[in-house]
């Protein structure tokens, strides 16, 4: 397809759109326009040109039916699928937010042809809630272009359903997702993160018929699904390795970029920065944190999840003086720095408050699904504080709330409330608790490091340090830390026969020597196994790797007890 043929489907999608019905073959039409839509910019220098569409560039900032793509999480897609006319009496093409008087028909609503009516599903989508900063710009790309400048009122401007993103009061875009390409739409799941692409206009929400309120409406041409990683990475890391920007692109536009062939140094280098920004010094805490990260659901029957991990004895935040109006208190460095390292990342945090007025789980309301704290992506690691905790009352919410989170971390799903009943949904949400105590105040964790740290003021404060103080490691080292983690996240560790004679004769030895082991003592160390391998991207378990998780794991036990 020519470059001329590419910027007028840029520039008009709709025009595009109607040439193609104009000499469209048999067989359905939407996935014809899904499949050429998806060749006309399957390239990663073409998709970039599509302009995104985001909190630097919201929907007001964009002229009527503007071709945009927009990398959203499905919130909710219990919305009644809509008819549309797929042809009018002109014989011109009907669906993707046109209409007949578009087409200059002027045809009576008795002339229209039943047979001609079809169904596009809805769906509405957010911005995802998760992602960091340096991700958003890496998926974006260098090609978007500058956001349009906006007017105070417009930059400022809430989403008008901003009780459908689990924190309404942040700037976010809420967008309804017309789909006309109905193949594999029961595939779409909640918190699922997607690129849908397609006509950007306004139209009345699905939800409020009566109401006749309009909302921003994408009418998708195609569609693309990332995984929980959302960037991709090698696994294991090596030279000159491609790197994908995103899911995007044909094999013969990866950029290769030369990546580290020390993995154990990098590693090494990365627990350091953690531990030195974030955690006082402890690189014992830090590594505990680095496989926290890499960990996620490796199955569910049998159940294979991220084990949950409470830093403990973490000092509460430096007091506030008392003259000083009531303000949050400060959020520890660690949120930031796994801002830094990770696509998806997330800070809860607790205090009584929160807990008993807070909406952790979605509910809904008037058949609108309101979206919870927890309604987050697949692969969100999730740093949840304790610090603003004090004595209190736990109300029913508030106990609902800490059940909600219990269940994220027990078995990976999170509960769905109706009027008349619920549902679980799975998850994928690694928790990493930052508590005061000897444990954490409201849940059981998988893992429990102290922290072993200065606990002298100025040190105190340095754990929560704002974010413009971090000091950043140079760019390459810091690619180098995030190739890591993201290639480890997607990684898989396989286990050899002469490996797992080694595992299963060392635990027989265990039990002899202490009966108090039981085999979920072997599951743990399994799962830290593996974890450790990943963190080294070793595809293999080795008896070596073994041995060293399993001692790292016995040292934690040790210090806890």
């Amino acid at each position: 397809m020519t470059a001329d043929y590419r910027q007028q489907a840029l520039e008009n999608p709709t025009l595009v759109l109607r040439q193609l019905y104009r000499t469209r073959p048999s067989g359905s039409f939407p996935r014809l326009v899904a499949e050429h839509f998806q060749r006309l910019f399957e390239s990663q220098n073409a998709f970039q040109r599509i302009p995104p569409l985001d909190v630097n560039r919201p929907p007001e900032s964009f002229d009527d039916r503007t071709l945009v793509r927009f990398r959203a999480m499905v919130q909710d897609t219990s919305l009644s699928t809509e008819m549309y006319l797929s042809q009018f009496a002109d014989g011109s093409c009907g669906g993707w937010g046109i209409y007949e008087t578009d087409g200059g028909s002027s045809s009576s609503a008795q002339e229209v042809d039943y047979a001609n009516l079809q169904e596009c599903s809805v769906l509405w989508a957010t911005s995802v809630p998760t992602e960091s900063a340096w991700c958003t710009e890496e998926l974006n790309g260098s090609r978007a272009g500058p956001a349009r400048a906006l007017t105070f009122a417009a930059s400022e401007q809430v989403s008008q359903r901003a009780h459908k993103y689990p924190h309404p009061d942040a700037h976010h875009v809420g967008v309804q997702v017309k789909i006309y390409d109905r193949e594999g739409i029961d595939a779409y799941k909640s918190t699922d993160v997607v690129t849908f692409i397609g006509i950007l206009s306004t139209e009345p929400c699905n939800l409020d018929q009566t109401q006749g309120a309009d909302v921003p409406t994408l009418h998708v041409l195609f569609s693309q699904r990332h995984t929980p990683t959302v960037l991709s990475r090698p696994f294991p890391r090596r030279e000159n390795a491609p790197r994908e920007l995103g899911s995007f692109g044909t094999s013969n536009e990866r950029i290769l970029v030369p990546i580290a062939s020390d993995t154990q140094q990098v590693r090494s280098e990365l627990i350091s920065w953690i531990a030195q920004e974030a955690l006082g010094g402890d690189r014992v805490a830090a590594e505990w944190v680095l496989l926290s990260c890499i960990s996620r659901v490796q199955s569910r029957h049998p159940p294979l999840l991220p084990p949950s991990l409470v830093v403990s004895r973490f000092p509460p935040p430096p007091p506030i003086p008392s003259t000083t109006p009531i303000v949050p208190s400060p959020t520890p460095t660690l949120s930031a720095v796994l801002k830094l390292l990770l696509p998806l990342a997330d800070t809860l945090p607790l205090s009584l408050d929160t807990l008993n007025t807070k909406r952790f789980v979605p509910e809904s309301q008037e058949e609108d699904l309101h979206a919870g704290l927890l309604q987050l992506p697949q692969g969100t690691v999730m740093l949840i504080t304790e610090g603003d905790v004090r004595e209190g009352q736990l109300l029913e919410r508030g106990v609902m709330n800490v059940r909600a989170v219990q269940d994220i971390m027990d078995a990976q799903t999170l509960a769905y409330v109706f009027p008349y009943s619920q549902f679980t949904f799975s998850t994928d949400i690694s928790c990493i608790v930052l508590s005061e105590g000897r444990k954490s105040t409201f849940f059981r964790t998988d893992l429990n490091v102290p922290l072993r740290a200065s606990s002298s003021p100025a040190d105190v404060a340095a754990l929560y340090k704002p974010a413009d103080e971090v000091k950043l490691p140079p760019a390459d080292r810091l690619a180098a830390f995030r190739d890591l983690i993201v290639g480890a996240r997607s990684g898989k560790v396989q286990v050899p026969e002469a490996t797992s004679e080694h595992i299963q004769a060392d635990f027989v030895r265990e039990r002899q020597g202490d009966r108090s082991l039981t085999a979920d003592d072997l599951i743990r160390w399994m799962t830290v196994a593996k974890l450790y391998a990943l963190s080294l991207h070793e595809p293999s378990l080795s008896i070596e790797t073994w041995q060293r998780a399993k001692a790292f794991d016995e040292q934690r036990r040790a210090v806890v007890a």
